[in-house]
């Protein structure tokens, strides 16, 4: 709601298309999903591929763990729009490679292919991968969302700090899993105090885990368990464990992208270039709320000119002034504002802009 009034959003009406792009959408979750709705509705051809059998990618994923089934709405009210939409051809179970979506004779290829967790531990704590992986079965949050429950002691070390370590350590142990939850924070799912949801997170994990090690990190793992050790003291213990589940960050799947740009460095240069982007988790893994706004962005803006002045809507009660997009910001002063604070004021807005500039 905050960027719908940003950049002056109206939240079900969007312009028609001006230009006469026809577009690929390679992966269709979430970001996928919400770029194909309004690209349909704006009234581009439009083609959304994927895959896998079922549409939705990691909403519908994250929908089968614990307390988060309602998030599959996410995938389902955008499918409800696409069957109903003629603009827009959905292709389930199509692989489809960098050869195929350049013979695709479509003009702009979108690539949202998501991210997958990291096995090696690398995150927030560990800039690179944790010592003895080898020595244990070694699971991420996609293998528990796809079916592969690991059995016995599991030890799941969460450097992600939003919900899915919680959830992921709810889900094993309601298959009889011993998990053992360890964090570097010093709260369960630290960042959730920012939602209102920590108290009940920690309530439910100390419920259900045989035991929570807050303000710990895991330093290496052996044979039969794993060497945590505590992040302001240092002192190790070890924690006997059959498997461990590591929660630690995401890398894209950009690997198409990438393939993509290659055959077109080798095209010949009179040949038709395709523009190519990639959206969502396939450019910087995030929630899936990030993910939709990537999409939505992508199609209210394919067709825009680069902006001179910010593409969005800025208050100031400082500067008492609430700016429309299509008027340029103030550069007099207030008329109450003294000699001191009447030459600052100009040379903020200036600098304002001019970061803006470069960085568009």
């Amino acid at each position: 709601m905050g960027e719908e009034w940003r950049r002056d959003w109206h939240p079900e009406v969007i312009p028609p298309r001006d230009t006469d792009d026809r577009v690929l959408v390679i992966g269709a979750g979430p970001a996928g999903l919400e770029a194909a709705v309004w690209l349909g509705r704006r009234g581009y051809e439009t083609i959304l591929a994927d895959r896998a059998r079922h549409f939705g990618g990691r909403a519908v994923a994250e929908s089968r763990l614990p307390g988060l089934h309602a998030w599959r709405r996410v995938a389902d009210w955008r499918l409800g729009q696409l069957r109903k939409d003629r603009h827009v051809l959905m292709l389930p179970e199509n692989d489809v490679t960098a050869e195929i979506a350049l013979e695709s004779d479509c003009s702009l290829i979108v690539v949202a292919t998501g991210a997958e967790w990291r096995r090696d531990g690398v995150g927030r704590t560990h800039a690179l991968p944790i010592p003895g992986l080898d020595a244990l079965p070694v699971y991420s949050p996609d293998d528990i969302m796809a079916g592969r429950i690991p059995a016995g002691r599991v030890l799941v070390f969460d450097d992600d700090h939003y919900y899915m370590g919680g959830v992921i350590s709810e889900k094993l142990a309601a298959h009889g899993c011993a998990v053992e939850f360890v964090t570097p924070e010093s709260l369960v799912s630290a960042f959730t105090v920012n939602t209102a949801e920590q108290p009940r997170i920690q309530k439910r994990l100390i419920e259900c885990a045989s035991n929570v090690h807050v303000s710990h990190k895991l330093t290496h793992v052996a044979g039969d368990g794993a060497v945590i050790s505590c992040v302001f003291s240092g002192r190790e213990h070890f924690i006997p464990a059959d498997a461990i589940v590591l929660v630690t960050s995401q890398v894209p799947h950009d690997r198409l992208y990438h393939d993509i740009l290659e055959r077109i460095g080798n095209r010949d240069a009179r040949d038709a270039v395709p523009r190519v982007l990639r959206i969502g988790d396939c450019h910087a893994p995030g929630t899936i709320a990030a993910a939709v706004f990537a999409g939505h962005l992508l199609a209210r803006t394919l067709d825009n000119v680069l902006y001179d002045a910010p593409p969005f809507r800025r208050e100031s009660v400082a500067m008492d002034w609430n700016q429309a997009l299509d008027t340029p910001p103030p550069r007099t002063p207030h008329a109450h504002a003294g000699p001191r604070h009447a030459s600052r004021v100009p040379d903020t807005i200036a600098q304002c802009s001019s970061v803006v500039k470069e960085d568009v």
